[in-house]
């Protein structure tokens, strides 16, 4: 008796952009020569572009070197359920206004996200990080998905 394998299908463009809104943790692939990374990432997610944060090291060096970069995101209930999106763009740090606004949307998303007895040591220690951290963003140009 032969098991009945099951298939993926594609999310449309819409579907993959809203797992995108939906979720905060990704993985982020840079690339410049023969060097490839592969990181995770949190981020926060509006108007098509994904906002995040870095401190000094290996992925801002490449991302200056190379901007175009791919981002992963996933939904996994179990082995049968899941969903999955990839999208590609090209980084662009960010300074002066544009990042203090990337800024207050990373703290206002994450709060949202956070259960309610972690968010007051999200407020206090988040904004910290974020006066020393690198900020940029990806404007998504292209995103695709699957799901079973």
């Amino acid at each position: 008796m032969h098991e009945q394998r099951e298939t993926t299908q594609a999310l449309s463009a819409k579907e993959s952009l809203e797992l995108f809104e939906k979720k905060h943790f990704a993985h982020l692939a840079c690339h410049h020569k023969n060097d490839l990374y592969l990181i995770p990432i949190t981020y926060a997610f509006a108007d098509g572009t994904i906002y995040s944060h870095t401190g000094p090291g290996k992925k801002i060096e490449i991302m200056r070197k190379n901007p175009h970069v791919c981002i992963q995101v996933e939904d996994i209930e179990n082995y049968f359920e899941w969903k999955s999106a990839i999208a590609w763009g090209d980084f662009e740090e960010l300074h002066g206004d544009e990042a203090a606004q990337a800024a207050r949307l990373m703290l206002r998303q994450f709060a949202e996200k956070e259960r309610p007895q972690r968010r007051s040591d999200l407020v206090e220690d988040f904004p910290e990080e974020l006066e020393s951290a690198i900020l940029f963003k990806v404007k998504i140009k292209e995103c695709t998905g699957r799901f079973q």
